[in-house]
């Protein structure tokens, strides 16, 4: 499990340096260094070890060499294709890192009255956005995809002047990436922008589950990454790479923060509620029906669903354009589930194999046959 204590913010350079003090190998960057083309000449990313009130941290500095004044999300979503394949990064990383994107995009489109597709975005419209987003998830999978889970983000306060004037702190894309995706924000502990649109998107998007405090947990390895300002209070991010309770991680279960929505419709027959719950096996973990009465006694169906984080717009997009809906219900869950394995087995008595899903959580063990085997005559 990683766990990361945002108490002074988070930042694209920040999770990069913490991952990197945790272990990470610096070598899954190198590539993002040598990238050029869409408008970058090259990259020079800088790591060292600094203090910051007398805590040793690694600061991360990323330096393309471009010149643009903005970028649309048509031209970012090129430049992360591009750079992911420059890297050679897996299915894994490229989704993961196309989500975080998708969801800063939104988030600016959102503030700005405009669409993902057009939305321009100055600030993070730098090579160093994708460098963040992708060598995230590239230095997440060089620790083992390991769980995660993030205390609120503090955000600090007072005012910042960005490209497009003085904004209030936290900026509008922070606001409204916590609205979209349930991040728990906290003010301070400096009156400062600490934490940034890119760092938010890409806790939000990396399936973290969000808790109050620290958990049960013994670390094992811990790691600071710097951030680029100075103040009273050392503006790191702690990441801890730890083993979980007695009731976590050591019995090998899969813990997760999902939503789950929830609406009721009393204005559509159930052919068209079965069309709906069809639509959704493509964005979501779980979706079904349950039949209830509303007002007056009137009979009414009540729609809930389990998606990732990543897929609230699709999820959305489908309950408004599907269905009769005006509004819905949302909030964060957690989800604990047994880790599975598939293995082919001879049918006995018939030669051929069937599949058997084989899960396990501790000492417990369950096993299933794939139920359209069942009848397979092959």
């Amino acid at each position: 499990m990683l766990v990361l204590e945002p108490h002074c913010g988070v930042s694209g350079d920040m999770l990069l340096g913490a991952l990197l003090d945790l272990g990470a190998s610096r070598a899954r960057l190198e590539p993002l260094e040598r990238f050029e083309g869409l408008g970058v000449a090259g990259t020079e990313i800088r790591i060292a070890k600094t203090v910051k009130q007398g805590l040793s941290a690694t600061c991360v500095d990323v330096l393309p060499k471009e010149h643009y004044h903005a970028r649309s999300g048509e031209e970012l979503r090129g430049l992360l294709d591009a750079a992911a394949t420059f890297a050679d990064a897996s299915e894994e990383v490229r989704r993961r890192a196309g989500a975080a994107l998708e969801l800063l995009l939104a988030a600016e489109a959102q503030v700005h009255g405009s669409d993902p597709e057009s939305v321009h975005l100055h600030e993070a419209g730098s090579f160093d956005t994708i460098v963040d987003v992708l060598g995230f998830f590239l230095l997440l999978e060089d620790l083992g995809f390991p769980p995660l889970c993030s205390l609120p983000v503090r955000v600090g306060g007072g005012t910042v002047r960005t490209a497009h004037g003085l904004l209030a702190v936290p900026v509008p894309a922070v606001a409204a990436l916590a609205a979209r995706c349930g991040v728990p924000l906290e003010g301070g502990p400096v009156r400062k922008e600490i934490a940034t649109p890119t760092g938010v998107a890409l806790l939000a998007s990396s399936g973290a589950r969000f808790l109050q405090d620290l958990p049960s947990v013994v670390p094992l390895r811990v790691g600071y990454g710097a951030g680029r300002k100075d103040f009273s209070v050392p503006n790191v991010l702690r990441a801890l790479l730890c083993r979980g309770d007695a009731e976590g991680e050591e019995k090998g279960d899969a813990l997760e923060e999902v939503l789950l929505f929830e609406v009721s419709i009393d204005d559509m027959t159930g052919e068209e509620m079965g069309r709906v719950l069809a639509l959704l096996q493509e964005v979501a973990l779980e979706s079904h029906l349950v039949q209830a009465l509303g007002k007056k006694g009137r009979p009414l169906f009540l729609l809930r669903v389990l998606a990732k984080r990543e897929h609230f717009d699709s999820v959305a997009d489908l309950l408004f354009g599907e269905t009769s809906t005006i509004g819905f219900r949302y909030w964060p869950v957690g989800r604990r589930k047994m880790e599975y394995t598939v293995e082919r087995r001879p049918m006995k008595g018939e030669e051929r194999f069937v599949r058997v899903k084989i899960s396990r959580l501790g000492d417990v063990a369950k096993e299933k046959v794939e139920f359209d085997d069942r009848f397979d005559p092959r």
